[in-house]
């Protein structure tokens, strides 16, 4: 039993933590005015940050507020570009201190820093982004008789918050240890609009909870029976190969259910206090918030408040049932830590000057955010290439099935869905190099030779496809033809 605490110390300090952060949500919630609240949720961030890094808390504070003085020194055309610069700067550096002469972080220590670094930097695009917006709209006032299509309209109004507010959200303790990540016009709607004292709280936090034992118990199960390090050892080499193909199905299972309770958690953290809630006709979205409607939601009495219903799917980082269950990839990352997609969309693969790149630079920027192992290159960026032969066959085959087809179709590409991912996950674990070359050399790489031909036999069913495609027109124009004629 001593043993078994000692192996999980870390992780049941961090699940207190996140317990705690819980617990104290509606106390929090409560405080009456609104600089109690920035400056009470503010210094418990700090003093998370504290207990879970010691010594080290250093890296995420100082990173923080050099962070806010970056943005704030730099003019608002450009204080995005400097964010984002000096933020992922500050994390190469956190990430190689050892190189530096400097002791390293914890792993709990890093996942601080990279919410911070997505705070600052997220904000910052949001001054620049209102800016353009806002120097759009001036534009199109002295063009005449000609309509301007917004499909939301938050832009409009301007983002400028001083360095106090800039301070209070990036250290707030909501969503520090694990996320998710929100913005700061959520940070802000929080303290000025009355959602967060007409949602029933409990209720929400009690349904988003109630899946955290099992998540929690699954993983400590799997880790125990099949763990990460056996995966090395000779004992494994030696198993059967269905055997070592399907090991990392056993990985990826241990890891989603920790990702899982975690991200969930997190997600509790909001809705304890409140935060995130908005009403539902704002059609709300994981990270952005309302999509519709916005400065008409803003404008929403309290007595409108107390009669509305709400969601908290601005804070939404798990589609735990859609994880588990959609049959391809490109879908399975839509739900997988949405918060950070939208981060990824948002700031790197919308605004990326060059358009034929945008992809991989939102796929670099991924994996320099989660770290600089070669475990996160091979899973993260190996993805499209899944992907692109994924699509061939979603196309030519199960979109358009039905019935029975499409029920055993959806399967093998569950499946196959699925053991990509674990395939990867098991890069993604392994981390360095020279562990995940033991790994794959014991299967004999088999996945990046399966993927190749999936793609290239893909691509020439798809070419015969389309080369057959003017006779079945024809055919079909011949069949009107006589149905008309008779």
């Amino acid at each position: 039993m001593l043993s078994f605490l000692t192996k999980h110390k870390n992780d049941f300090i961090y699940l207190s933590l996140l317990l705690f952060s819980v617990g104290i949500g509606p106390r929090y919630r409560s405080l009456g005015t609104v600089e109690a609240k920035k400056w009470v949720g503010s210094i418990l961030g700090l003093v998370l940050i504290i207990i879970v890094s010691g010594y080290s808390a250093l890296h995420p504070i100082a990173s923080g507020v050099l962070g806010i003085i970056a943005i704030k020194t730099a003019t608002v055309e450009y204080c995005h570009t400097v964010a984002f610069f000096f933020m992922f700067g500050y994390l190469f550096i956190f990430r190689l201190a050892d190189k530096f002469g400097l002791p390293l972080s914890s792993g709990q220590t890093n996942l601080i820093e990279m919410i911070i670094v997505l705070r600052v930097v997220g904000v910052a695009f949001e001054i620049n982004g209102s800016w353009l917006a806002m120097g759009q709209a001036k534009k199109n006032e002295n063009k005449e008789q000609k309509e301007v299509k917004t499909k939301d309209d938050d832009f409009l109004e301007k983002i400028d918050p001083n360095f106090e507010d800039l301070f209070h959200y990036t250290f707030n303790y909501i969503g520090l240890l694990t996320g998710p990540y929100y913005r700061y016009r959520t940070f802000d709607d929080y303290f000025r609009l009355p959602y967060s004292k007409c949602v029933d709280c409990l209720g929400f936090t009690i349904n988003t909870m109630r899946m955290v034992p099992l998540y929690i118990s699954l993983y400590l199960a799997l880790s125990n029976i099949w763990p990460l390090e056996y995966i090395l050892t000779e004992d494994h080499n030696n198993r059967h190969f269905v055997y070592r193909m399907l090991y990392p199905w056993a990985l990826f299972a241990q890891f989603r259910q920790r990702i899982y309770a975690g991200m969930t958690l997190a997600e509790s953290v909001c809705t304890a206090a409140g935060f995130g809630a908005y009403p539902v006709q704002g059609r709300n979205r994981s990270g952005h918030g309302p999509t519709v409607g916005y400065l008409k939601l803003k404008q929403m009495s309290t007595q409108e408040a107390r009669t509305t219903q709400y969601d908290f799917k601005t804070v939404e980082s798990m589609d735990v049932w859609g994880c588990e269950s959609v049959v391809t990839l490109r879908d399975s990352m839509k739900v997988w830590n949405k918060a950070v997609q939208y981060w990824v969309a948002m700031v790197v693969y919308k605004r990326f000057p060059v358009k034929p790149l945008k992809i991989h630079a939102a796929l670099f920027v991924s994996v320099i955010w989660h770290g600089f192992h070669a475990g996160y290159f091979f899973c993260i960026y190996f993805c499209p290439f899944y992907v692109m032969a994924e699509d061939i066959y979603y196309k030519l085959y199960y979109k358009d099935a039905t019935g029975l087809k499409k029920k055993i179709l959806g399967f093998i590409m569950w499946f196959l869905r699925s053991h990509s991912e674990s395939y990867q996950c098991a890069a993604f674990l392994l981390l360095t190099i020279d562990r995940i070359w033991i790994y794959y050399s014991s299967v004999y790489h088999y996945w990046y030779g399966v993927w190749l031909a999936f793609l290239i036999i893909g691509m020439m069913l798809n070419k015969i496809h389309e080369s057959s495609r003017p006779k079945r027109e024809r055919g079909e124009v011949e069949r009107k033809q006589e149905v008309v004629s008779n």
